[in-house]
């Protein structure tokens, strides 16, 4: 769960959290290409997510599986919820909300990496 894909994820997500506070601050409305942006890093997540579950079916690692099952369906939760509630704000507070989910989702991966490594000692 740790290596380049997870990394990938969290410099997308913090690449488009810049877009969307930088929207947010020049006041521009959301546009499509905001949201196809949310698109793609739901799609990374979902890879994320699969793949997650595969490794843990397959591994005997000790580790708190709800809880790591739990962060990775919490990290495709975000993305989603956030653009329904983005999309119905008219102002810039829509922008803002998208920025912090795409802000969430990095610290989401990273939870998931700490399950994943399970307890310290």
């Amino acid at each position: 769960m740790t290596g380049p894909y997870a990394t990938t994820i969290i410099v997308v997500a913090l690449l488009f959290a810049a877009w969307a506070l930088i929207n947010a601050a020049a006041n521009r409305p959301k546009g499509v290409a905001l949201l196809l942006a949310g698109v793609a890093l739901e799609v990374l997540l979902v890879g994320f997510a699969v793949g997650g579950i595969v490794q843990m079916a397959g591994s005997a690692r000790n580790f708190v599986r709800v809880e790591f099952v739990g962060y990775l369906l919490g990290c495709l939760a975000i993305p989603p919820g956030a653009f329904l509630w983005a999309w119905g704000e008219k102002s810039r507070a829509g922008n803002v909300v998208i920025a912090f989910a795409f802000l969430i989702t990095p610290v989401m991966v990273l939870r998931v990496q700490q399950v994943w490594a399970g307890p310290v000692g």
